[in-house]
């Protein structure tokens, strides 16, 4: 395809997909909570996928891991790779791509019965800058991109991590072109409350980070990152807020985690791991399909095809037409949107009108004009070698000074091309991806109505030197062109030339598991890295387990472990030993359930794949519900179920069983470990502890026995009381309700004995009806007037 500007909007990244009522994303319904996000994806779907994966120099770059679901492929010499039959969803596909030196990229779209196509731009592994755990230090970009760490970070197996830390930053900008083949997935997000929206992008960070010796690190728990991008400069509004979205790499959606403030012009937030981060606005969306035709009528197949809408000003989104010139996705509800076709017949020649707004899904078709544009009629017919027709193939078309990637599936080309009258030529070569082979370039003029290439066959070999089932191509793994410094397995002898590829014991040809002849498409354990650049083809990593019940009984299920920790891994089975030496050994199993007394932290599990038999051994962590305090009273449970003290409580049971499930075993209303740290039984509601809960100096045992409340301060019996043991609960408490405060008052239960040199204390209503003084006159009157209630000649 020819090299297209274009900025990013939102929705049209939902692309060639047919339109039907199956399609439509209601995203404009009442925001319930989600049970299961992939519901919104629909039903299971196959599809065919046809890609293209550049750097950010615009090249191809070949030995590119492709995943779409269970299905894999690599990228060839010209950075294309084609998967035939991929199990997806009907509304949602996800293409992965890894490489040695990128950060991971993808794609996710709505897939349509044709062939699908993507572009995926990958972005290098260059280090930013490098700093040092333990330290709040500050990483930037020079357009004010920023990130600020606080220094504390982790392995990915959790473990602390002390020492440097190489950190990746990208800035992804709506003001660069590339930023739609760059960023992740799609501008589709789940949102706070669990329903499914469309984005709008104010800008994307990618950032990785790595140990010294390049092992992934990430924020430890607990601690957050600043993270600031600037205002793209085509932006005109800019509100105070706007919501930060993560980017979920195991789904493939993004999901609304944050909010970032307008400060400057840079829009700052906060953040607890990372992956891709979004600034983004969420819309409803109607279903639009865009047909494309030319002059005469005819569909536009395999055209860029770009929207723009008014919030965003430039940004915009892009995406190909299928086979039958249509492109449909979501776009802006109530929105005026300009449409584009990019460098329509020459370069730099735009073609541009005005769609919408639209209320509804719509369906619409557009002619696409030119005067400066010639069409013709691009036809050929392409066989294999044996005179069948290609149905696993592409065309590389170069002309008007770039590529375009053409789908081949029934042997059969006839599309509509357009052309510049200035610039003619034109070279074409199809390449058979099945058989491994290509026709000779064609090179020649387009002319009017029609080029026909006519028929031709690829009998031109792609090698395979080694005759390990891997096009040498395919082996030059870091894409520089030089195949000889291709060698995985470190033995002297170059990929293409080595038989045993990673060195693990097997041929190459050998770990075709599938016998469809391409070993580049087998990973037996999931790890991306196909089995035959994989020297270990079983995956098992580090493990923490809970027990049941409290030590020296806790117990283990080793179904539990594996469905708990290792569910995600595939292929393996799985046995426990006591030590290293006996899982090397394959000797003395653990039982299962395993009884641990606390003696045997860790244990070791031996995984084993049950496609290639190799196997790896790793350890688990056994602990007890140590923390576990379910009824919040400081015991917890397992102290509360043994009585024995193991030190994450806050207070020594002391050999007392209580129930871990009621704060207040004995229901006398206080709970177990108050009672234990004031000498009192938690099971004997008769037992009360030695403490005074109201503060009016009387313990709460001697309330009991004077039947008075041990949590009202003015409720005591006077015998027992003491000031040297009252708190200033009960000095600033009026217990008589007169006007004085119980610091001050002569006698603090007598209402009618008070001072008038004391702390005024605001009276009771009953206390201003009475007449302490007996002179007729109320003592609120008394008050009142100036006269003092005590005395009944002051009146």
């Amino acid at each position: 395809m020819k090299v297209f500007k274009s900025l990013f909007f939102v929705v049209f990244v939902f692309v060639v997909s047919s339109c039907s009522e199956d399609d439509n994303w209601n995203t404009d319904k009442p925001e319930l909570q989600e049970s299961n996000f992939s519901e919104n994806f629909g039903s299971p779907f196959n599809a065919r996928f046809l890609g293209k994966v550049i750097n950010e120099e615009n090249n191809p770059v070949s030995g590119v891991s492709i995943s779409v679901g269970n299905s894999m492929a690599i990228t060839d010499a010209n950075g294309v790779f084609s998967i035939e039959d991929a199990s997806v969803f009907e509304k949602f596909a996800y293409i992965k791509a890894s490489k040695n030196g990128f950060i991971e990229g993808s794609r996710a779209l709505v897939p349509s019965s044709g062939i699908n196509q993507v572009t995926i731009m990958l972005l290098s592994l260059d280090t930013t800058a490098t700093i040092n755990s333990g330290e709040t230090s500050t990483v930037d970009l020079p357009n004010g991109t920023q990130v600020i760490f606080d220094g504390n970070f982790i392995t990915q197996q959790g473990v602390s991590y002390d020492g440097a830390v190489k950190v990746v930053l990208k800035h992804l900008n709506p003001d660069n072109s590339s930023m739609e083949y760059q960023m992740p997935g799609m501008l589709f997000a789940e949102n706070a409350n669990g329903s499914p929206r469309v984005l709008e992008t104010y800008g994307m960070i990618a950032v990785e980070l790595l140990s010294a010796s390049n092992e992934e690190l990430q924020l430890a728990e607990g601690s957050t990152a600043e993270v600031s991008i600037p205002v793209p400069l085509n932006v005109t509004n800019t509100p105070s807020t706007i919501p930060l979205w993560s980017f979920d790499e195991e789904n493939g959606y993004w999901k609304e985690e944050s909010q970032a403030t307008l400060q400057g012009n840079n829009y700052v937030g906060t953040v607890s791991h990372f992956s891709f981060w979004n600034w983004d606005f969420q819309y409803p969306a109607v279903t639009l399909c865009i047909t494309l035709t030319d002059t005469n009528g005819n569909p536009l197949p395999y055209a860029a095809l770009d929207l723009y809408s008014p919030a965003l000003a430039s940004t915009g989104s892009y995406g190909y037409t299928n086979i039958d010139g249509v492109e449909c996705g979501l776009v802006p509800a109530d929105d005026e949107l300009t449409l584009v076709v990019p460098n329509f017949g020459c370069e730099a020649n735009n073609f541009t009108t005005t769609i919408g707004p639209f209320s509804s899904d719509q369906s619409i078709t557009i002619q696409v004009t030119n005067s400066d544009a010639l069409l013709t009629n691009f036809t050929g017919i392409f066989n294999d070698c044996s005179g069948n027709a290609i149905t696993n193939g592409y065309m590389q078309l170069f002309y008007n000074d770039s590529t375009q990637t053409i789908p081949i599936d029934n042997g059969m080309l006839n599309l509509t091309i357009d052309y510049c009258s200035d610039n003619t030529a034109y070279s074409a070569l199809v390449v058979d991806l099945l058989n491994g082979q290509t026709t000779d370039v064609t090179n020649g003029n387009f002319t009017v109505p029609t080029t026909d290439l006519g028929t031709q066959m690829s009998c031109v070999d792609l090698e395979d030197t080694d005759n390990d089932g891997v096009l040498d191509i395919d082996e030059d793994i870091d894409g520089n062109g030089d195949l000889d410094n291709d060698d995985t397995d470190g033995d002297g002898i170059p990929n293409y030339l080595d038989e045993d590829d990673d060195g693990d014991g097997v041929d190459t040809a050998d770990e075709d598991r599938d016998n469809d002849g391409d070993p580049s498409n087998d990973d037996s354990d999931g790890d991306q890295t196909p089995d035959y650049l994989d020297d270990l083809d079983v995956l098992i990593y580090v493990g923490e387990a809970v027990g049941t019940g409290c030590l020296p009984n806790l117990i283990f299920d080793f179904d539990v472990i594996i469905s708990e920790s290792y569910s995600s891994l595939i292929n393996n089975t799985y046995l426990f030993y006591i030590s290293e030496a006996d899982a090397l050994a394959d000797v003395n199993p653990l039982p299962n359930p395993f009884i641990d007394d606390g003696s045997t932290t860790p244990i070791y599990v031996k995984a084993t794949n049950t496609i290639t038999n190799q196997s790896d051994i790793s350890f688990v962590y056994l602990n007890e519900n140590s923390f576990i305090d379910s009824d919040q009273d400081g015991l917890t449970d397992c102290e509360e179920l043994t009585g024995v003290d193991n030190g994450f409580g806050n207070c020594n049971p002391n050999g007392n069983i209580t129930d871990p499930y009621d704060e207040d075993s004995d229901d006398d209303g206080y709970n177990d470990c108050v009672e234990l740290q004031n000498g009192s039984d938690p099971n004997d509601d008769t037992s009360i502890p030695d403490i005074d809960s109201d503060g009016d100096s009387v313990l709460d045992s001697q309330e009991a026995i004077d039947g008075t409340d041990s949590n009202n301060v003015c409720d005591y019996n006077p015998d027992n009381f003491d000031y040297n043991g009252v708190t200033n609960e009960w000095y600033n408490a009026n217990c008589d309700g007169d006007i004085s405060v119980n610091e001050c008052d002569p006698a603090p239960l007598d209402e009618c004995d008070f001072s008038l040199n004391c702390n005024f204390s605001t009276p009771t209503p009953e206390w201003n009806a009475l007449d302490c003084d007996g002179d007729t006159v109320s003592n609120g009157d008394e008050m009142t007037n100036g006269t003092d209630p005590s005395d009944p000649a002051s009146n």
